[in-house]
């Protein structure tokens, strides 16, 4: 193991919109947001493990060894140590996607500190495998979608809450955001997901979002490797585009109506660029879209929060 850090990139692209044969707008390939985490040494993983656990016991909350959790926290302890005591035998490519999973769990975490009402999200968050090349159905993984939305936004705009329904509220410019995440595990009955999701926000919100995770969709096991991060952003965002293509008559059904007046795509990897440092990084693509027909005000609205959000 040479590297003894983890990545360091951000990179966001501005809209470019494209009309499908369904007459749903995308953004055309360009609209995304890879992005990881600062740059982060193998000391410093070991101390957001300690912080993790912190957060749980001032909760008073049991953080068993042998949840996906407590497994996280332990590889991240034992990647450090033996880092630190170079004891090469000890370390393998395991450890360290592991720790990059650890990685991606904590900056949703961490930022749960200082919620009032962060328990329920902690006890979730114990309950299932939060190993991100497993494709399994985890109470855990699902919460943390929601909590890595509510993270993204929360980092660039001031009001924005953990409150059901739907999932996340945002209160922007005059208007309250109503944000439902769904995590997919597999493409059957996505029409049923999307109609629970509107069900959630039309109840009190004008201007609905629906957040949805495919990463589970994609092959286990695999690390994405690719020749530089253009070429994987643009990989990702072809996995987004194809998913909207095959349901575009599911998101046009709700959308047409502005029942909910746009839908977010992400997925989310490890990618292996070998000419680019750091080599590995854990990466997300966004891919945002919405249809012509909405209204002047809730397009003026969307274009808005969309310019906060990517930029």
């Amino acid at each position: 193991m040479k590297s003894s850090s983890f990545p360091n990139k951000s990179k966001r692209i501005g809209q470019i919109w494209e009309r499908l044969p369904s007459g749903i707008i995308i953004p055309a390939a360009k609209v995304s947001d890879t992005s990881v985490r600062a740059k982060t040494n193998f000391i410093e993983i070991k101390n957001r493990a300690n912080e993790v656990e912190k957060i749980f016991e001032e909760a008073g909350i049991l953080l068993p060894s042998n949840s996906g959790l407590g497994k996280l926290i332990s590889n991240a302890k034992k990647l450090c140590d033996n880092w630190l005591l170079c004891n090469k035998d000890d370390l393998n490519y395991e450890m360290f996607f592991w720790g990059l999973h650890f990685d991606r769990v904590a900056d949703a975490i961490l930022l749960l500190k200082h919620e009032s009402e962060k328990d329920k999200h902690l006890k979730v968050l114990i309950s299932g495998t939060l190993n991100f090349f497993e494709r399994k159905r985890s109470k855990a993984k699902s919460i943390l979608w929601e909590l890595e939305v509510w993270a993204k936004l929360k980092k660039r705009m001031a009001k924005v809450y953990l409150k059901e329904p739907p999932d996340i509220v945002v209160d922007y410019e005059d208007s309250r955001v109503g944000i439902a995440c769904k995590k997919l595990y597999s493409e059957k009955h996505v029409q049923n997901v999307l109609s629970e999701a509107v069900k959630q926000i039309e109840k009190e919100f004008e201007f609905g979002i629906v957040a949805i995770n495919i990463d589970d969709l994609l092959s286990p096991d695999v690390v994405l490797k690719m020749e530089n991060s253009e070429a994987v952003s643009e990989k990702l965002n072809q996995k987004n585009s194809e998913f909207i293509n095959r349901h575009s008559r599911h998101f046009n059904k709700y959308l047409s109506t502005s029942r909910i007046i746009s839908t977010i795509i992400s997925t989310s990897i490890i990618a292996d660029v070998p000419s680019e440092k750091p080599r590995f990084r854990n990466t997300y693509q966004w891919t945002v879209w919405t249809i012509s027909e909405l209204s002047d005000r809730h397009r003026e609205q969307l274009n808005n929060f969309y310019n906060t959000v990517m930029n």
